[in-house]
């Protein structure tokens, strides 16, 4: 069975030279965005906008673990130097 889905009014407004919607606490909550947080826009061919929240793949905590592994990891030695003087390139 579908999701119900929620339809609401957003009323576009003036700000500065471009134009602005505003979405409501509730909704905001349920999609889970924040004051600050990046929505991707997309317009459908029947000219429908479609919003939805950018989603970082990890976070901050696992960012730091993973630049920390990588500043472990022994570098190794170029191979496209090598395969450029190769007779098979």
């Amino acid at each position: 069975m579908a999701a119900k889905v929620q339809r609401m009014e957003l009323v576009v407004s003036k700000w500065g030279n471009s134009l602005a919607v505003r979405l409501p606490a509730e909704s905001a909550r349920k999609i889970g965005v924040d004051e600050g947080d990046t929505l991707v826009a997309e317009v459908a061919a029947d000219g429908r906008l479609i919003l939805a929240p950018e989603r970082r793949a990890i976070g901050k905590a696992e960012s730091r673990r993973l630049r920390q592994f990588l500043a472990r990891q022994k570098e190794t030695m170029p191979v496209v130097g090598a395969m450029r003087r190769s007779t098979r390139y």
